[in-house]
């Protein structure tokens, strides 16, 4: 007995397609047979023409009932396949895509193809995620250890100072004081660059829109930059096309990206003769560059080069004091600006190329607004 409710359980769809299709021939066949007759006494046809039109017709209509019924059953089957299928993914929560195919059943096809669709989408979207907390933890690693250095020289002198009171030399204590202020400044610009990357992060960040004026920006950034470019024998530069380039943006977050990238020119393009800053106009677009003429940046470390913490020398303690953070903070502002920004070096030039909309989107003027 429980064998056959087992056999009933598990074959109850073709149990249903077959009794169907029995009774569906069972009925056409009485209809055709009685139809013959019918016609047959009406339009007095010989019975032999009779037998003949009528087993033709049998025939001709149990094959497409047959068919008919086929087709419905594999549809059925394919669909509860389906159902089992997305019970089996949901119950494992899992990104498991459907690797077979609903030959007859185009509509449940369609529901494969979705389901598909949405388990490569959650895949996708999980690998980022895993990828986000890596890069966290990285972050966060990377944060401890930025902060750690100088606060630990910060301890240490300033403890030398208070251990040594009254035998420490005025020279002395003035340099392990010194020390300990030029350090606190280092974490300063750590914690600002820190609290500046968040805020390009955030998914409700809001740009103060205003209308500016390209050549005037980039008039005033090379004037603020004149004495540390006389010290380093830079002569600084620009070129805007046309020479009246007016851009909606948010003046301070653009000046700070110029800022970060000029300022990193000034770092760690050794030997450069010059910082030039370009704009040209391109449709609907203005495509900017910051251009030096320093030592070429690897290629394998341009596409690194934005990573927040990512610096191109191999020592986290880096003489040039950088906080790895500068060229994140430009990625993320042009990005807050609808735009794109990318570098390309090589032995003559290196390049920072952005591009922004003349107009911004309407988003952002909302945002504003």
């Amino acid at each position: 007995m429980n064998k056959l409710s087992l056999f009933f359980k598990h074959n109850r769809t073709k149990i249903y397609y077959a009794v169907g299709t029995v009774l569906l021939l069972l009925l056409f066949s009485w209809f055709v047979l009685s139809a013959t007759v019918l016609l047959g006494q009406a339009a007095h046809i010989a019975l032999r023409w009779r037998f003949w039109l009528s087993m033709l017709i049998l025939i001709l209509g149990d094959l497409v009932i047959v068919f008919w019924q086929y087709v419905r059953w594999r549809q059925a089957e394919s669909l509860m396949h389906l159902i089992r299928d997305l019970h089996q993914i949901a119950k494992e929560n899992s990104d498991m895509t459907i690797d077979w195919h609903a030959h007859y059943a185009p509509r449940t096809q369609a529901l494969i193809d979705v389901s598909n669709k949405i388990a490569k989408n959650t895949r996708k979207i999980r690998e980022e995620e895993r990828a986000s907390e890596r890069s966290k933890d990285e972050m966060i690693t990377n944060i401890s250890h930025d902060l750690r250095t100088p606060l630990t020289a910060i301890i240490g002198y300033l403890g030398l100072v208070e251990m040594n009171a009254t035998t420490l030399s005025p020279e002395d204590r003035a340099k392990y004081i010194h020390t300990a202020y030029d350090k606190s400044n280092q974490m300063k610009i750590l914690v600002e660059d820190l609290f500046e990357f968040s805020k390009t992060q955030a998914r409700d960040a809001v740009l103060n829109l205003t209308t500016i004026s390209l050549g005037d920006l980039f008039a005033q950034l090379l004037a603020s930059y004149e004495i540390e470019a006389h010290e380093h024998q830079i002569e600084m530069m620009q070129i805007t096309n046309p020479e009246l380039i007016i851009l909606e943006a948010d003046s301070d977050k653009l000046a700070r990206v110029l800022i970060n990238l000029i300022t990193n020119a000034f770092k760690y393009g050794e030997g450069a003769t010059y910082i030039k800053l370009t704009a040209q106009v391109k449709a609907q677009e203005v495509e900017i560059r910051v251009i030096n003429n320093g030592v070429q940046i690897p290629q394998e470390a341009l596409l690194e080069i934005f990573d927040r913490f990512y610096r191109v020398e191999s020592s986290r303690n880096s003489k040039t004091g950088g906080t790895g953070l500068g060229l994140a903070i430009v990625k993320g502002i042009i990005l807050q600006h609808g735009g794109t920004v990318r570098a390309t070096s090589d032995a003559e030039l290196t390049t920072f190329i952005m591009t922004l909309p003349l107009k911004q989107s309407r988003g952002n003027r909302d945002e504003v607004d």
